[in-house]
């Protein structure tokens, strides 16, 4: 059997030593990278929701000012047949004083 020297010890452990830190190192890499990629996932998932939730918002305005544009139309168009009737009325009441 042969004697192991100190200094080769020292140098296998030393290169078992750095091969481990390499591998350790590639895999801390790799789930620092995964963890990335879901971050980034869930953030696009949110700023995807958040797109959804203000065209929704948008519509819903729209929507509200359709109505109150065909509201206001409808109270101008009943407002002008009741001044258009009254004004009818007037005119048959002074014909038949007239007559």
């Amino acid at each position: 059997m042969s004697a192991v020297s100190p200094y080769s010890a020292k140098a296998g452990i030393l290169k078992n030593l750095s091969s481990f830190t390499s591998k350790f190192t590639k895999s801390m890499r790799m789930l620092s990278d995964e963890v990335c990629r879901e971050d980034q996932y869930s953030g696009l998932e949110a700023a995807g929701s958040n797109l959804s939730a203000s065209g929704s918002h948008i519509t819903d305005t729209d929507s509200a000012r359709e109505i109150i544009n065909y509201t206001k139309s409808k109270i101008l168009s009943g407002a002008a047949l009741s001044v258009s009737g009254q004004a009818n009325q007037t005119q048959r009441r002074v014909i038949s004083l007239i007559q």
